[in-house]
């Protein structure tokens, strides 16, 4: 757990420090580094976006989202008004006055980049309002860019020999321009690589199929809250008013036919089948050549879902049956469930009744959309996975057994043979038999060999299908068995285990063993008292107070008052503890956020000052030749650069495998 750090404000009293203000006066830098810590911990995932804004495309753009994602929508108007009342707080370096020029400018590739919808309203006044949004698609794609094409090179692997391009390239650039149509990107092609135009064109269709390349619609830069009550309002509008149905009735037909139309919808966005086509040249398969395509994040979040449970089942079942398990999940990581529901976004969790209906239509839709048994599974297992012997069975040897009785028995089983006149027929010599019967079991082991062979051909199924009741029957659900022989994958189950385990691993990891002992036993009475912990935690008591105090610190358990007596006396008063998960993780997700973006400012600001020798490093004359044309204490100071720049790079890849638990796994 190196590299996460507990956010907590610096001292206000330095030691040595004169507190009298007449003596010294207060450093200003200081206050200001407060004051902006202070608001970093405010709203760490403002923070968070704020900072991948302003590191990609700097701090006007930064700005615009800070100030959205503190006050929610706003036109372009009631932005510049904002900003120009407090100019202190929004302005940047040597700017005087914000104009509406600027804003637009720092809008436009905010929105090209996914970083803010719009929907445009038309009030009772009748002048159309535009208002806008901060999304967090645009930030996402910015944190995950470096594991996105690492993806892509996994899933999608380059062979250079035929093709210069690759599917890591054609993301590469979809994520630098927002969007990019198989046109444009043909057009900025070199003159060696146009020959390749089929290759690159088969890229794009694989890309489609797999969801990971999505077609741009309108929808891409709507709201959906928006958009769901558009529909509700439409629906609502198109029942007669002269309706005998009360209006209870009313709006409970309009919200569903609302939610079939808004599910319909986004099926039809996330759709790609539409943009694929045939080419009638070539009769090869091809994307339309004009329409723009964008990454989908929703995909790129199910295959880190699917990594996370492949480590969760090699930890607890294996690494063979953690390859089954793998494979079965690449196998339906398309058609399965996303991680967030639409509906969750339109503001129908407020209603208890909505909430349930939701799990209980995700449930269903596990359960079809994406089934598989063991005979689909083998056909896509890896070539070099061997299932033979990777399940311990105890066989019973009877055959053996039964065949020395045979052979023991059998020259006193063998009857004479003679003629019809009573002539007995003399055995055969010994060399002879011999070598007749050698012939005989030479048949006999080439027949069990052809029927070996055929059992392992036919027992790669069962192997298969073995591994996948094991993943089926272990305590943790992996699968769930629909029918004999089909099996789904139940992720309304397994990521609240797979977020409760992450978490008890840090809790491990940073307060001890002692301390995840604590929290399991609270979790399993619920409301205990230091007595009880005693008792099942079987540790000191003086250990179980310092314990606990960590685990109140940092909000794991929480402490319950129960008055004994009627005047609620406090020293007669019993103390309990209690744990609320939901508490717990948002307030670890709040953590692991502050942490990510600590990171990324801190790299930010080692580049700020260090602008001048990267400035002069990145030179097109210096660049193969820095031990020649940089002095040793530039070397050192670029390699110290680099190697915190690497090292910086590391811990966010580590923390975010970590935040996007807490983050998405609801």
């Amino acid at each position: 757990m190196d590299g996460l750090e507990i956010p907590n404000l610096p001292s206000e009293n330095k030691e040595g420090n004169a507190l009298n203000p007449s003596e010294e006066e207060v450093d200003e830098d200081y206050a200001n580094a407060v004051s902006s810590l202070e608001q970093r911990m405010e709203n760490p995932e403002k923070f968070l976006y704020t900072e991948l804004i302003r590191a990609n495309l700097g701090e006007r753009a930064a700005v615009i989202i800070d100030l959205l994602i503190s006050l929610g929508r706003l036109s372009i108007r009631e932005m510049h008004n904002i900003l120009n009342k407090d100019l202190d707080t929004y302005s940047s370096s040597g700017q005087t006055e914000w104009s509406i020029k600027d804003i637009k400018s720092a809008i436009v590739p905010l929105i090209q980049l996914r970083c803010l919808k719009y929907f445009e309203e038309k009030p009772y006044s009748g002048r159309n309002t535009t208002y806008y949004y901060y999304n967090t698609d645009g930030p996402l794609l910015m944190l995950y860019s470096g594991l996105i094409v690492e993806e892509m090179n996994n899933s999608f692997p380059a062979d250079l020999e035929e093709n210069e391009i690759s599917a890591a390239q054609v993301i590469q650039n979809v994520l630098t321009v927002g969007s990019i149509s198989l046109a444009d990107f043909s057009e900025n092609l070199s003159d060696e690589s146009k020959s390749s135009l089929y290759a690159v064109s088969d890229i794009f269709v694989k890309l489609c199929d797999q969801g990971y390349l999505v077609p741009i619609s309108k929808l891409t830069y709507t709201p959906l809250t928006d958009f769901w009550n558009v529909l509700y309002e439409k629906h609502y509008n198109a029942i007669p008013r002269t309706s005998v149905l009360s209006d209870l009735r009313k709006r409970a037909e309009a919200k569903g036919r609302a939610k079939e139309e808004f599910l319909n919808t986004i099926k039809k966005h996330t759709d790609s089948s539409k943009v694929v086509t045939t080419d009638p040249v070539t009769s090869l398969r091809t994307v339309h050549k004009n329409v723009p395509l964008t990454f989908n994040i929703d995909r790129f979040l199910k295959s880190r879902r699917s990594k996370h449970l492949v480590q969760l089942s090699k930890f607890r079942i294996g690494q063979v049956s953690a390859q089954v398990y793998r494979a079965a999940l690449k196998l339906t990581e398309k058609k399965s469930v996303d991680l967030i529901h639409p509906l969750t976004q339109t503001g129908l969790l407020q209603d208890y009744d909505e909430n349930n209906s939701i799990r209980e239509e995700v449930k269903l839709m596990e359960q079809n959309s994406a089934s598989f048994n063991a005979i689909e599974l083998s056909k896509h297992l890896p070539s070099n996975l061997q299932l033979e012997g990777s399940l311990v069975t105890q066989k019973r040897e009877i055959g053996g057994k039964k065949r020395q009785k045979e052979d023991g028995d059998d020259s006193a089983s063998k009857k004479k043979l003679k003629t019809k006149d009573g002539f007995v027929i003399p055995s055969l010599p010994s060399h002879i038999s011999g070598s007749i019967n050698g012939a005989v079991d030479n048949e006999g082991e080439d027949d069990e060999m052809d029927l070996d062979e055929e059992k392992d051909t036919s027992n790669s199924v069962n192997l298969v299908n073995m591994h996948l009741k094991l993943l089926a029957s272990s305590s943790i659900p992996f699968l769930e068995e629909t029918r004999p022989g089909v099996y789904h994958v139940p992720y309304t189950k397994l990521m609240p285990i797979v977020r409760s385990s992450l978490y008890d691993y840090i809790i491990a990891s940073t307060l001890g063993q002692s301390a995840m002992r604590i929290r399991r036993c609270i979790i399993a009475n619920r409301l205990v008292s230091e007595k009880v912990i005693n008792s099942m935690a079987l540790m000191k008591e003086k250990d179980i107070r310092s314990t606990i105090a960590s685990l109140i610190k940092f909000n794991v358990a929480e402490i319950q008052e129960v008055p004994r007596t009627m005047d609620r006396s406090a020293a007669r008063a019993v103390f309990l503890f209690r744990s609320k998960e939901k508490h717990s993780y948002n307030f670890m997700k709040q953590n692991l956020g502050w942490n990510l973006a600590n990171l990324i400012h801190k790299k930010e600001k080692l580049k700020e000052e260090n602008a001048t020798l990267l400035t002069k490093a990145n030179r097109e004359d210096v660049k193969g030749n820095e031990a020649n044309l940089l002095l040793s204490s530039e070397l050192n100071q670029l390699k110290m650069v680099n190697e915190r720049e690497l090292t910086t790079f590391t811990r966010l890849t580590r923390v975010i495998s970590l935040w996007e638990i807490f983050r998405f796994y609801v």
